[in-house]
């Protein structure tokens, strides 16, 4: 393999792999706090553990993916599994993709249960649709693709309409997050759930920039492949979000009582 491709491999694990020990102590530690509490934060705990699962998993999986795509020079990444060719970096971009749409419900529901009593309003019920929609939108293109029955070509212009669906309801979701936590704040003294908001505040912000970066890598790409590099801030936008939810939240001394979220 050319020592340039022996680089770039070796970068992208690098921050992949540091990236990923972010995404393993939140899950990690939220599993441990769910254990520990009841009503509305324990159901929290279990969307942030659920959560951080299905990115590591989405995440390693491409990133190896990737490594089997650069490998073999090929940009489907086959791999000859009991004699059918398994289109990994297709099926791997596919699933990757699916999983931050589940992400996303995930907060949605994180935010209906935390601010509203798990009454769903209609901003919600429009924001779970839209994420339905993404969803179904890109499921028959994972598996029958990868495995060859039929070719579906993995469109990553901000014109595919699980990606307009994604955005929308992604942008909905982060806007939701970072409206509610700073009018809790307003609206308490307590000085631990005045952490808890600003943390989710913060990761928030987090959220709004790796949009921003990915917003920008597939309406450029296009133009130029080297566009693609836009991923890169896109990731550290995720783990200073993260960064924040393990401090200010999962970390949070609150763990052992309900609050009035």
């Amino acid at each position: 393999m050319e020592s340039s491709k022996v680089m770039i491999l070796a970068t992208t694990w690098g921050l992949m792999l540091a990236w990923l020990a972010f995404v393993v102590i939140s899950g990690v530690l939220a599993f441990k706090k769910w254990k520990k509490t009841e009503g509305s934060i324990r159901r929290q705990m279990l969307y942030l553990w659920i959560g951080a699962a299905i990115v590591f998993a989405g995440d390693f999986l491409h990133t190896v993916a990737a490594t089997i795509s650069t490998y073999t020079n090929d940009t489907t990444g086959p791999v000859n599994i009991f004699g059918t060719v398994f289109e990994f970096r297709t099926f791997a971009m596919f699933f990757d993709a699916l999983v931050f749409m589940v992400y996303y419900a995930l907060w949605a529901l994180f935010i209906v249960t935390r601010y509203q009593q798990n009454t769903f309003k209609l901003y919600d019920k429009i924001s779970i649709s839209l994420a339905a929609g993404a969803i179904v939108f890109i499921l028959p293109g994972a598996v029958p693709n990868a495995l060859g029955i039929f070719t579906l070509e993995y469109n990553i212009a901000i014109w595919a309409p699980h990606i307009i669906l994604f955005l929308i309801f992604g942008i909905m979701t982060v806007f939701k997050l970072m409206n509610c936590s700073r009018h809790a704040v307003t609206q308490t003294a307590d000085p631990v759930i005045i952490k808890e908001e600003t943390a989710l505040s913060s990761a928030g912000i987090g959220f709004a920039f790796s949009f921003l970066f990915f917003f920008l890598s597939l309406a450029l790409i296009p133009v130029n492949e080297s566009f693609a590099m836009f991923m890169i801030p896109k990731t550290f936008a995720y783990m200073f979000a993260f960064y924040h939810v393990i401090k200010g939240v999962i970390l949070s001394p609150s763990a052992a009582a309900d609050n009035p979220h």
